[in-house]
């Protein structure tokens, strides 16, 4: 590390934009830029993204922050990666991408899923990967692609998640880390390496496989047509990085047990570090495999992850689809004005199948308790509740685990928004906290790179420089906490009831299709 380095990068490759981060080691936010893109759907049910639009927003998002942080290149001591989990991209000998990636949302491996599910077994399933499987997960995508595009996966030299794609051009190495490799499901948390009974029992080739890296090692180092590009120098290191949640929960400082937390963005999930793997695995009564079981990005950490597929994306629905594009904050604003319970109308956020609890992709969305008094304000405050009520489902699987729940911190873009923290404090039944930190993935990735370059000695010293707390703390209203534990039981009785009409409705579709 230069002598004269007093600045971090962070990029975070996310779903729906790239955000990056500058950081001073001392812990102050010097800038921050975002590029937005857009999710493809060639079919239903696919989601799907160029990688070099990736690239391309890692570019501009450096560039852009660079300059308004008003540092030098000679500044910038690393350059750390966050990125969105699960996603699938081809790479072939040429070192470019063979077609579009594969991301987290996508639903076509519905087959693939059952079929391995069917064949592994889930006690077998828990044994080596300690993960249910889904689909959007790199091992299902990599079936699909198996069977519908055998040429392609012939072809195909690497199969990288989103941010090791990036990495990857940025420095020309090939490699992943534990964090989001435990995202794909094969990959083996307690041994934190690829799972070899998994790829043998389903005839796959590790071959194509990243090699391993620890998340805070440097993975390559900057490329001078890069370093041109952006105003960096060339040869500066790039840490191996994370995944997107890992690296938020660094960027929140949640790597102590006990400490969770609470994020609405795009999706929803509740991130609880552990000392030591914690497996939902199958027991007499109960499926299991209801959650995530992955490793953070410190050493010797693990986490359990809850999930959600549509949270926030259910309301960007309702507001582009149904209310004409208004505003969050104003369609939030219309929901704080009818009372808690919505006047009896409820929301199921099953608009793309669902994970935690019930690991469902044929699960729907629907309103249930309509009636003619019930207007738009009704409807959002509906959704929003029902989001956070599909949260509550996992923080009683993550209890219901014995995993401590001590302390709960929001994050993700429902921050903003007062109304989304006192719904979470109300229905969690927990105080909630939230820390002054912005861009908490880039802002993670930016205090990996300082650990990696030795910026900080540890975690807990780049906590202590960079993370500040929110000094308000938000408390459960007894009143509608009642009101919401009544109606959380009449919300979780929903699920069981529609589940076959979901199901029967999909497969008329699909007749109909």
């Amino acid at each position: 590390m230069p002598t004269n380095a007093t600045a971090l990068l962070g990029l975070d490759i996310g779903t729906s934009s790239t955000k990056a981060v500058v950081l001073s080691v001392a812990g102050q936010r010097l800038a921050t830029a975002s590029q937005v893109y857009a999710v493809d759907t060639p079919q239903p049910d696919w989601a799907e993204q160029d990688p070099e639009r990736w690239v391309a927003a890692a570019l501009v998002t450096t560039r852009q922050a660079l300059a308004r942080s008003g540092v030098t290149p000679a500044a910038v001591a690393a350059i750390g990666l966050a990125g969105q989990m699960h996603g699938t991209v081809c790479v072939g000998s040429d070192g470019r991408p063979l077609r579009p990636a594969i991301i987290w949302a996508d639903q076509r491996s519905v087959a693939q899923v059952s079929a391995a599910v069917a064949r592994l077994g889930r006690d077998r399933l828990a044994a080596w990967t300690g993960n249910p499987l889904a689909t959007g997960f790199m091992l299902p995508s990599w079936l699909w692609l198996r069977k519908h595009e055998p040429e392609l996966m012939a072809a195909t030299r690497w199969l990288l998640l989103p941010k090791d794609y990036v990495r990857y051009r940025l420095t020309g190495e090939i490699a992943t880390e534990p964090s989001d490799a435990a995202s794909t499901s094969l990959f083996d948390p307690v041994s934190r390496c690829w799972s070899k009974p998994l790829l043998v029992a389903l005839g796959l080739d590790a071959a194509i496989l990243p090699p391993i890296r620890p998340s805070s090692a440097i993975a390559g180092r900057l490329l001078p047509a890069f370093a041109a590009q952006t105003g960096l120098r060339p040869d500066i290191p790039i840490i191996a990085g994370g995944s997107d949640q890992a690296a938020q929960a660094l960027g929140h400082g949640v790597v102590t047990p006990g400490v969770i937390s609470s994020t609405i963005g795009t999706g929803g999930q509740l991130f609880a570090p552990t000392e030591r793997p914690v497996v939902d695995a199958p027991t007499p009564g109960r499926p299991g495999l209801r959650m995530h079981s992955y490793c953070h990005v410190l050493p010797h950490r693990w986490h359990v992850e809850t999930a959600m597929l549509a949270a926030g994306l259910s309301l960007r629905w309702l507001r582009d689809q149904v209310l004409d594009g208004a505003p969050y904050s104003e369609l939030a604003d219309t929901a704080a004005a009818v009372a808690p319970g919505a006047d009896g109308l409820l929301f199921q956020p099953y608009l793309m199948g669902e994970r935690t609890p019930h690991m469902d992709p044929r699960a729907r969305g629907s309103f249930v308790g309509l009636t003619r008094r019930h207007g738009p304000g009704h409807l959002v405050r509906a959704l929003m509740e029902g989001v956070v009520f599909g949260m509550r489902q996992g923080l009683d699987v993550l209890r219901s685990l014995g995993v401590p729940v001590e302390q709960i911190v929001a994050s993700g873009g429902a921050v903003r928004h007062r109304l989304w923290l006192q719904l979470q404090a109300d229905i969690y039944g927990r105080a909630i906290r939230k820390t002054q930190t912005v861009e908490a993935a880039a802002t993670g990735a930016a205090m990996l790179a300082g650990i990696g370059v030795g910026c900080y000695r540890d975690a807990a010293e780049a906590i202590a420089q960079c993370v500040a707390w929110d000094p308000e703390e938000i408390a459960p209203d007894p009143v509608c906490a009642a009101r919401y534990e009544a109606q959380y039981e009449v919300f979780t009785s929903l699920y069981p009831a529609l589940a076959p009409l979901d199901h029967a409705l999909g497969a008329v579709e699909g007749m109909e299709a």
